[in-house]
């Protein structure tokens, strides 16, 4: 029995073979319907193998031009391709719609010899071969020609004379060329040294004890205002400001003041904090210097800087009121 087969062309791709295999069956018998894809995608062509050639024929005359899918389809007889390559496409389908590129069979290359892929390949396979007359690159005259296609031997260009002194000779073996000693490195400047604070003279101190303030040394790094407040609060005093003194950076120096109303209180004070304990560190307070006001203007001026007063040592803002 003979088999024929179809092309179908601009076939839609949604189209599936069971779909395809069934359009044909109302026409004539069909054995088997392949759909050529590429990975799970449709190409948009196929072929369908019908019993015998008289119902490839009717199909052709029932099925060309016929509407699947919103896509009127071609469908004529299969021309046989030459032994090994199989079916192919009747000639004027080359343009339809769905129909893939025909690709002529590649000829074999050396990759050596002939074009290769990549960049410089169609150079290669676009280049004039040279001509006969034309000497090959060793030089010599009487050399015969490479054969077309073949590939030229590759020749290692002499080497330049080196210059005098520049290597080794016979016999001889090379030294090594001595290492490039770097400049020492110019010492550090030195920094200044810190100037020391002058000795403070008792004759010209005009500082006198304060009778409402304290000043409290060892405090932990780690306190504020407020919680150097809580602190004073917890241990039952009556104050009217208190502050942490700190730096520039608005870290604490370890040590601030504290300003009561009155005497009473900074003597009470003054003995609940000495040797009170915080973070480990024992508080170290007394009583505060600050100037003397009935002290002569000069007297003031010539006077050292106040470190333990409350108004020059101040660095921050102080806590108000806290009664406990």
């Amino acid at each position: 029995m003979v088999r024929t087969k179809v092309f179908v062309g601009n076939l839609s791709f949604k189209t599936r073979e069971p779909e395809l295999s069934q359009h044909f069956e109302s026409v004539a018998k069909v054995v088997g319907v392949n759909i050529i894809t590429r990975g799970p995608r449709s190409l948009g062509y196929g072929f369908v193998e019908l019993e015998t050639e008289e119902d490839a024929k009717k199909a052709v005359a029932a099925m060309d031009k016929k509407e699947i899918d919103g896509r009127p389809i071609n469908v004529d007889i299969a021309k046989a391709r030459p032994e090994g390559q199989g079916e192919t496409k009747p000639a004027g389908t080359e343009g339809a719609e769905g129909s893939p590129r025909t690709t002529q069979p590649r000829a074999p290359s050396n990759r050596r010899g002939g074009a290769t892929r990549g960049r410089g390949g169609a150079k290669a396979a676009n280049a004039t071969p040279a001509s006969p007359s034309t000497a090959p690159a060793s030089g010599d005259a009487n050399a015969s020609p490479a054969p077309e296609g073949a590939k030229r031997p590759r020749t290692r260009k002499p080497r330049a004379p080196k210059k005098e002194g520049e290597g080794a000779t016979e016999g001889q073996t090379p030294e090594a060329k001595p290492k490039r000693e770097r400049a020492p490195r110019p010492p550090k400047a030195e920094s200044a040294p810190k100037a020391e604070r002058p000795p403070r003279d008792p004759q010209n101190d005009t500082r006198i004890p304060s009778e409402t303030s304290l000043f409290v040394a060892n405090l932990p790094f780690s306190l504020t205002n407020e919680s150097f407040g809580k602190i004073l609060t917890d241990s039952g005093l009556k104050y009217k400001k208190a502050h942490v003194v700190v730096k520039r950076n608005q870290k604490s120096k370890g040590f601030g003041f504290v300003e009561f109303d009155n005497q009473e209180e900074q003597k009470k004070a003054l003995d609940a904090l000495t040797g009170k304990k915080i973070e480990d560190r024992e508080l170290a307070p007394k009583v505060a210097l600050v100037s003397d006001p009935k002290a002569p203007a000069e007297t003031k001026a010539q006077s050292p800087a106040v470190a333990a007063s409350p108004a020059a040592a101040a660095a921050s803002p102080a806590v108000e009121t806290k009664t406990a």
